[in-house]
């Protein structure tokens, strides 16, 4: 009997360590950072569908980024897209990526750009 637990043990061991590097490794299905925005969206939509579903328009998104980083500098990317499941405009202004609820306008992060591929240890090879 005691071999068994040692056996158990060991595996509910093993898969808490698989667990762990999943999650610091970003295969856990969340992306990183979390956050939550309030325009719930698919991932498989088109472009079209997306701004359509958009309130906010990406002048008013560009004017959110600005103010959060208290600039009237020229905005150098901006791209519509899903985040953790929601839909967000990404901002790109003075090598701040500034994320911007697509229903709301409010700013829902904001960090250096490259700075998530660093932590992460991953290179998505973006050249927009």
């Amino acid at each position: 009997m005691k071999r068994y637990g040692k056996a158990i043990l060991l595996a509910a061991s093993a898969l808490l360590s698989l667990a762990a590097f999943a999650q610091q490794t970003g295969q856990s299905g969340t992306q990183h950072p979390s956050y939550t925005g309030s325009l719930r969206v698919q991932e498989n939509l088109s472009a079209q569908q997306y701004q359509a579903m958009a309130k906010v328009s990406m002048q008013d998104a560009i004017k959110a980024a600005q103010a959060a980083l208290n600039s009237t500098a020229t905005s150098t990317k901006v791209k519509l897209g899903v985040e953790n499941g929601y839909l967000v405009w990404e901002v790109v202004i003075a090598g701040q990526e500034i994320k911007v609820d697509a229903g709301n306008g409010k700013v829902l992060h904001q960090e250096a750009v490259g700075a998530q591929e660093e932590n992460d240890g991953e290179n998505e090879g973006e050249n927009d």
